[in-house]
């Protein structure tokens, strides 16, 4: 697959999500979960370390995903699939739910380059 971004190989953005059991719990998840499925392809990750649902990340497949935490607005549902969709100025004002923990990141990275290689495999 080389450097390219996941969202080329998929017609629609990928965003992948925590499903770990703290973070699916939450009700903000479901919703999250709900609002991303009408414009993009979610990918559920195990967990990721964070904790503090909903964890989601934009732009999986790259080599530094982005990755936010704590998405419980309906206004961050939005700008998060304006984000997917390739709207700066989404991410500019998810910048401060950005998470920069590397562990997680990688977490994030290594767990959806499995799960979408499966994905395709089965297909």
């Amino acid at each position: 697959m080389g450097k390219r971004s996941l969202s080329v190989v998929a017609e629609r953005p990928v965003i992948a999500m925590c499903m770990g059991k703290d973070c699916a719990k939450r009700r903000e998840s479901a919703k999250m979960r709900n609002a991303l499925e009408t414009e993009c392809d979610v990918v559920d990750l195990k967990c990721v370390g964070l904790c503090d649902g909903p964890v989601v990340a934009i732009d999986p497949g790259a080599r530094r995903p982005v990755v936010y935490s704590k998405l419980r607005s309906k206004r961050q549902r939005r700008l998060v699939i304006a984000a997917a969709l390739g709207e700066r100025r989404a991410r500019r004002d998810l910048a401060e739910r950005s998470v920069d923990r590397s562990k997680a990141v990688t977490r994030v990275s290594r767990q959806t380059r499995r799960r979408l290689a499966a994905r395709t495999a089965t297909t």
